[in-house]
């Protein structure tokens, strides 16, 4: 064989030198990469997002918009009046977490939506009486005398549901 092999090692040292300036750079030439010089700022920038990391960033983080805050109360009413017609209780505002039973409560955050609150709270009125109907072994609590209040408390950052029930 009278053609040499060229290695790995030999290409970049063909490639760095300038002797095919004249010749125009195709897609797969690759051109010298200069070392950086002390002007540029420490930035770190991802080549496929293109997102700039900085640590002297002074722009404002937009300020995401939320639907307004749930009324709680609104949210009460609602399933204190699905319990009535749904399982036949009573509505008893006066039962408090001191004095009466309830089951574990259910969290939602703060900031959910009035649909995630209310639909939350009705899963949890379904999840007492439905355990409450399996304890006793029946399909029915409607003429047992059960009277609920549904109690909603915010805790850091989630609102604790609980159903109150007494009878």
């Amino acid at each position: 064989m009278d053609t040499v092999p060229i290695t790995a090692q030999e290409q970049p040292q063909k490639e760095n030198t300038h002797q095919e300036e004249s010749a125009p750079q195709t897609a797969d030439t690759l051109e010298p990469i200069e070392k950086p010089t002390e002007d540029i700022p420490s930035e770190t920038v991802h080549a496929k997002t293109g997102y700039v990391e900085s640590e002297h960033t002074q722009e404002p983080e937009p300020i995401p918009t939320l639907s307004a805050p749930a009324d709680r109360q609104a949210v009460i009413d609602a399933a204190n009046a699905y319990a009535v017609t749904q399982y036949g209780v009573t509505t008893d505002t006066s039962l408090t977490l001191d004095n009466s039973a309830y089951r574990f409560p259910a969290a939602v955050p703060t900031d959910a939506s009035q649909e995630t609150l209310e639909a939350k709270t009705k899963d949890m009125v379904d999840f007492t009486f439905r355990q409450l109907m399996m304890q006793a072994g029946r399909d029915t609590i409607a003429d047992a005398g059960f009277r609920c209040n549904v109690c909603i408390i915010e805790n850091g950052g989630s609102l604790l549901i609980y159903v109150l029930y007494d009878g």
